[in-house]
């Protein structure tokens, strides 16, 4: 009786000290945490600045086992905008998926819904960057072949444009961005419920190619 009494207090002592670990493991970041973990990554970035990146056999054993990454980022295909890279963040941390225009169509939709509803990832960024060419195309208005032509078709490029060029393709940028963003949770109910009970946020942000810096735009289009 001792000696089970005695195995029974070893056991609830070994929870016990396993159990905090355990839920440190399965605690999420609130999305305010999440944008601001991003935004630290980006300054680093653009300080050239980074972070020592853990890309050892040990961690990639580790995520052979399951992904938790902490944001998911729908940006576009453009060599030149990497998240991973611009946002300073190593294996496993970005659920990223790229399309030209960065456009809400049905397969990034579905790859978002995945993030969320089964990752639990807490923040989605629509990222769009300067100088698109998915945007100036749909500012050309200029008919396009194959599946090219159907892309450009979805970037939204706003109305009453400023007059000269380049501004005319930096308000389209921004324009396309928001409307992707705003599609992305009117065509996704799983989305737009995390949403609304405050348990996933959709953030917009444009990438500098100069600067290296993203600038954040609320829904409203202003810039934060």
């Amino acid at each position: 009786m001792v000696r089970f009494l005695f195995r029974s207090m070893l056991c609830l002592v070994s929870v016990l000290l396993v159990a905090p670990s355990l839920t440190a493991q399965e605690i999420r970041p609130t999305p305010a945490a999440a944008w601001q973990r991003l935004k630290e990554g980006n300054a680093r970035f653009a300080a050239d600045a980074f972070a020592i990146k853990d890309v050892s056999k040990k961690r990639r054993a580790e995520l052979a086992q399951g992904q938790r990454p902490f944001a998911a980022i729908l940006s576009c295909a453009d060599s030149r905008v990497v998240p991973e890279l611009l946002f300073d963040q190593g294996l496993g941390d970005l659920f990223v998926v790229r399309v030209a225009g960065n456009i809400a169509e049905p397969g990034m939709i579905g790859s978002v819904e995945y993030a969320v509803g089964h990752l639990h990832v807490p923040i989605v960024v629509v990222l769009a960057h300067e100088g698109c060419g998915a945007v100036q195309a749909a500012l050309d208005g200029k008919p396009l072949p194959g599946q090219l032509g159907w892309l450009v078709k979805q970037v939204y490029t706003g109305n009453n444009l400023p007059a000269e060029k380049g501004a005319a393709l930096a308000a389209g940028v921004r324009a396309n961005a928001l409307h992707q963003a705003a599609a992305l949770i009117q065509q996704s109910s799983e989305l737009a419920e995390l949403v609304a009970a405050k348990r996933t946020q959709v953030v917009v942000g444009v990438y500098s190619l100069t600067t290296a810096n993203v600038t954040w735009l609320e829904l409203e289009g202003k810039a934060k």
